[in-house]
């Protein structure tokens, strides 16, 4: 084992300074224990676009699946599943997928341990022909109903083993995207310790056996009383409500007494598309100019500059909220200044403000998703072979959609993960009955933007020690010891993405700044 010794020095007290404030005690994932249906789908969180035939799927967007099973004993795990991946449409993945990792972008997990997901016409390159039935042995699947076939057949295995040290184990699917008309199907997800099932604590509905459903858990209204679900499956891999109907979607759940935080990766846009000197543009044909709608004509690039989101007053915006409220019935309306609450209480309720894309992004357009972009349009429609650059184009929308494209934001979400999560936090001094969720009370502002993913319930933990507890300052340095990544707040994170991360190395710890 290959060893060296570091001596005291500024660079490890600084690291041993972080660790000390970062590690007592942290936030804790519950949302398996007390929140149902993250995804609208039992077991899962983050995201999953349809279930039909028993089989999950993801189209046209990038997307993190999983399921935090807690703490497990250490051993050895190992993960299988049915899964496949297109880089683009058939005949584009035909002739490019096979054999270029950069266009496998789809991987399972456990913990921070991946193996990519077999590309679609990695063994078979055939559809049907006129007349002939789709047979698995000899075509690949082009649609739920073929996958799940397909994956009876015993195509598509998928397998991640991995050495578990003991404590938190998250498994699951991700794709890092994304090129257009990609797609993402799984189903049959097994999980063995030790070569042993894993069934205490172990995956819950892996076999998709119940699909989506928007009421199951979940309360979904506007304050016209008139049921608005997500959208959904909007080519990307995140929901969202965008230039439309307002809306709410919450659900209530009893919770012990403790300090808690309800959160979800997401923004809110101030209005419509806009170029670099803030022009917006119908966000139902980009590529038009038109002024903003709804309490203020303004721009997201004047909300911006003025920065005056919060400020009280008339005729203002009204913003999209995430909240946490212990009425009764389910809060419909959410107000939008500090002396509306709504049907929330002051001091009783919360709620956070989603902040505006521009704002998380500094105002910089070159890093912020849009999901109608006029650029990448005009640069689609002018390339002569449209075809060609929507499967090449990485991440971009380059065609337009209905009240816009997800693509960007879906990308961010899995690449740039917790640089876009925001939430509320609330303290239940007893068991209490409480509403958590998210909303919007009227539509304002031209194509107004709201996408969220990965819906999270933590729980503070005093005792939560994420692996790090002290650093000794003549520290032995395992080089051959595994890698562990933390957020800021202390949590492990599985597969860290661009932002700030506390990291550990045996008994090394230090602040690096990852770039994905």
């Amino acid at each position: 084992m290959l060893k060296n010794y570091m001596k005291r020095s500024a660079m490890l007290l600084g690291a041993a300074a972080v660790a000390a404030s970062a590690y007592a005690g942290a936030y804790v994932d519950v949302t398996r224990q007390y929140l149902q249906d993250p995804t609208f789908i039992p077991g899962w969180q983050g995201y999953i676009a349809a279930v039909d035939h028993g089989v999950a799927e993801v189209w046209c967007g990038a997307f993190k699946a999983y399921q935090n099973l807690g703490e497990q004993p250490a051993g050895h795990y190992v993960l299988t599943a049915n899964a496949l991946y297109r880089c683009g449409g058939n005949n584009y993945s035909i002739e490019h997928q096979d054999g270029n990792a950069d266009l496998n972008t789809a991987y399972i997990f456990i913990n921070d341990k991946k193996e990519p997901v077999t590309g679609l016409t990695a063994e078979l390159k055939a559809r049907p022909g006129d007349g002939e039935a789709f047979d698995p042995a000899k075509h690949f699947p082009n649609g739920l109903e073929e996958a799940n076939k397909a994956f009876a057949a015993g195509k598509y295995a998928n397998k991640v083993e991995f050495d578990h040290q003991g404590g938190e184990l998250i498994i699951g699917i991700c794709n890092t995207g994304c090129y257009y008309d990609e797609w993402c199907a799984f189903d049959n997800f097994k999980l063995t310790k030790d070569g042993a099932e894993v069934t205490t604590n172990g995956i819950v509905n892996g076999d998709f056996s119940t699909g989506i459903d928007f009421k199951r858990n979940w309360d979904n209204w506007s304050t016209e009383n008139k049921e608005k679900t997500p959208d959904i499956n909007r080519k990307g891999g995140n929901y969202r409500k965008c230039g439309g109907s307002p809306y709410k979607t919450a659900q209530q759940v009893e919770l012990p007494a403790g300090k808690y935080y309800f959160s979800m990766l997401c923004f809110h846009r101030y209005g419509s598309t806009v170029d670099e000197n803030g022009v917006q543009y119908d966000h139902k044909w980009p590529g038009k100019a038109k002024p903003g709608y709804g309490c203020m004509s303004r721009s997201p690039k004047d909300w911006f500059e003025a920065k005056d989101y919060d400020e009280v007053g008339e005729d203002r915006y009204q913003h999209a909220y995430i909240f946490m409220s212990k009425n009764e019935t389910c809060p419909k309306d959410l107000g939008y200044e500090d002396v509306d609450m709504g049907d929330l209480k002051d001091n009783v309720d919360v709620r956070t403000r989603v902040k505006d894309c521009w704002e998380i992004c500094n105002g910089d357009l070159s890093i912020m998703p849009d999901n109608n972009p006029r650029e990448a349009l005009e640069e689609y429609h002018n390339a002569g072979k449209p075809d060609q650059l929507q499967y090449t184009v990485k991440n971009k929308c380059t065609t337009a959609d209905d009240s816009g494209s997800e693509r960007e934001s879906s990308a961010a979400f899995v690449n740039e993960g917790e640089k876009w999560r925001q939430g509320v936090e609330f303290t239940l001094d007893a068991p209490t009955k409480v509403w958590v969720g998210l909303g919007k009370n009227q539509n304002t502002g031209d194509g107004y933007w709201h996408a969220y993913t990965d819906i999270k319930l933590q729980k503070w933990d005093d005792n939560a020690q994420s692996g790090v507890d002290s650093i000794a300052l003549d520290t032995e340095i395992d080089e051959n010891a595994p890698v562990e990544y933390f957020n800021m707040q202390g949590v492990r994170v599985a597969e860290p993405t661009t932002g700030l991360y506390i990291v550990r190395q045996g008994n090394k710890v230090s602040k690096q700044l990852i770039r994905k």
